[in-house]
């Protein structure tokens, strides 16, 4: 890579953190590129140079976080098997671990869930994070699908509706505890969390 291209990938670097920094202050729809370029050091002109506008930089900074949900979820069913229960366990289990430990991904999710207002809430890149990607979910549908024949989803639930609750109940772990992350320790709080959920799904088996 040329000096020059370093130096402009450095620039635009820069831009993305003051972009995360002033977005987690005082939130998307009050940040303006004039506030971000002063946090970066550089001029408006600086951020045109990289991006069409505030919105291209939002696409941005949550393109540069990702994720591996996909990667996950095969991961687990490679490596656990044909145990649909133990499978979901491990998904839920490694998702809260990624919030936990992932910093810029933490970052990233305060953001939307907590620092874009109304009006922007329907920004298409947000289901990048509050979504799961189709492949994710189709694999963990027919977890709950394969649980259901071996009887151990509960009888009022569908493998659908059961694929909503889990995603649901995650997302809503998230965004409770990205308000203050310091109210209590998720990592220690998480295997209890999962086995919460895990037991409003699934059938329990007899002792």
């Amino acid at each position: 890579m040329s000096r020059r291209k370093a130096d402009a990938e450095r620039t635009r670097e820069a831009i993305l953190d003051a972009a995360e920094t002033t977005f987690l202050a005082q939130g998307v729809s009050r940040t303006t590129l004039a506030h971000i370029a002063e946090a970066a050091g550089v001029t408006r002109g600086a951020i045109y140079w990289h991006f069409e506008d505030k919105a291209a930089v939002f696409d941005a900074l949550l393109e540069r976080v990702r994720i591996p949900l996909d990667e996950i979820v095969d991961e687990t069913i490679e490596r656990i098997g044909t145990t649909p229960a133990l499978c979901l366990r491990d998904i839920a289990q490694r998702l809260l671990s990624a919030i936990c430990h992932d910093l810029p991904l933490q970052r990233a999710i305060t953001i939307v869930l907590h620092r874009c207002e109304k009006l922007e809430d329907e920004h298409p890149r947000i289901c990048m994070i509050t979504q799961l990607p189709k492949h994710a979910e189709a694999q963990v549908e027919q977890l709950f699908e394969q649980a259901q024949v071996a009887g151990n989803l509960r009888a009022d639930l569908t493998p659908a509706s059961a694929r909503r609750q889990f995603h649901g109940f995650l997302i809503g772990v998230c965004f409770d505890w990205l308000q203050d992350p310091q109210q209590y320790a998720l990592a220690n709080e998480r295997d209890a969390i999962v086995e919460t959920l895990m037991r409003g799904l699934l059938n329990q088996p007899n002792p």
